[in-house]
């Protein structure tokens, strides 16, 4: 459903870092509730993680459910690259930014992932979750 959207500013729930700086929020969906943030990354911050991923561009892997073995699959054509914050400042402030909008912590999160799909790449829909052994 697509009524009653608006668009408003969001301080993390009056995060300190956020509250001279929020986020445009913008409501895409309101039942599910989906929304957008604009100008999440500057230009700069996309040009910088664009070089870092560039040389570590691989392709993409997904782990098979029955061994669990990283293996390449025909639902998922793109090449992707991992970016850790300890590797770079535009990473580190990237990670806050992501802790600082929804209050987690990224350190049980996956590194930030890049990818590329270029001509003819695609991911179909898929759960992103693993069974514990």
């Amino acid at each position: 459903r697509r009524s009653h959207l608006f668009c408003r500013y969001r301080s993390g729930n009056r995060n300190p870092r956020l509250l001279l700086k929020p986020f445009k929020e913008e409501d895409e969906w309101d039942s599910p509730h989906i929304v957008r943030y604009l100008d999440f990354l500057s230009d700069t911050e996309i040009d910088k993680i664009k070089e870092l991923a560039k040389p570590k561009l691989a392709r993409a892997t997904v782990r098979d459910p029955k061994t669990g073995v990283l293996t390449t699959a025909n639902y998922r054509v793109s090449k992707s690259a991992w970016l850790e914050g300890e590797e770079d400042p535009v990473i580190a402030r990237v990670n806050q930014r992501i802790e600082d909008l929804t209050g987690l912590t990224v350190e049980t999160a996956e590194l930030l992932q890049v990818a590329n799909y270029g001509l003819g790449g695609q991911y179909e829909p898929h759960f992103d979750f693993s069974r514990v052994s």
